[in-house]
């Protein structure tokens, strides 16, 4: 399956996110998903600007490989199953049809793809104007953060609505650092004190 994303993010303080989750998102119940990051050794994933990932929610493992355009995300999906471990390896057979044929474009070896850690995310999401209100907690690599996400079908809409709901809310709009970025500059600051200035 292939479709473009849109959405918005924002960090939150934890603050923040108690303030939120009281407001718009008090009888919903989380569901907790894990993503589950892939790369080569040399991380020709990163320098080639796009993303290869399992998501694990509710017993469903589904690959998805992004694609940055100018407003919004090209992501390619398809189910997979098997054993969901740090360092594992992933090989070429595993891969989603869909997802073999966007990667032969890119000059990556992926007989070299393995999982190199994984982001927990306990997420409540609300309809909310023509889109989906999304509010996450998110673990990894023994750091916590928070975040808002406003996903939606029209970009322009969305970003007024969206920017809109955070000055009802009182909360500064800050820079979307996306959950892969936040996890790789955490890796290659325990790696070698480096951070990746990517993002997707």
């Amino acid at each position: 399956m292939k479709e473009l994303e849109i959405e918005f993010k924002n960090m939150l303080s934890g603050q923040e996110y108690g303030r939120l989750e009281e407001k718009y998102f008090s009888s919903q119940k989380p569901v907790v998903q894990t993503n589950f990051y892939i790369d080569t050794p040399d991380l020709d994933m990163r320098k080639n600007r796009i993303l290869l990932r399992i998501r694990d929610a509710e017993g469903v493992q589904m690959m998805t490989l992004k694609e940055p355009t100018e407003k919004g995300v090209m992501e390619y999906h398809g189910e997979v199953s098997g054993e969901l471990n740090f360092d594992r390896d992933i090989r070429p057979g595993e891969l989603p049809e869909i997802i073999r044929e966007e990667l032969a474009r890119y000059d990556i070896d992926i007989s070299q793809l393995k999982i190199y850690g994984a982001l927990s995310t306990e997420r409540r999401q609300v309809p909310y104007r023509e889109g989906l209100l999304v509010l996450d907690r998110n673990t990894f690599l023994d750091e916590e953060d928070f975040e808002l996400e406003y996903e939606v079908d029209n970009y322009d809409k969305g970003e007024t609505r969206f920017l809109h709901l955070l000055e009802d809310a009182g909360i500064e709009r800050r820079g979307e650092v996306t959950k892969s970025e936040r996890f790789y500059n955490k890796l290659a600051s325990i790696r070698t004190g480096d951070h990746y200035a990517y993002t997707i």
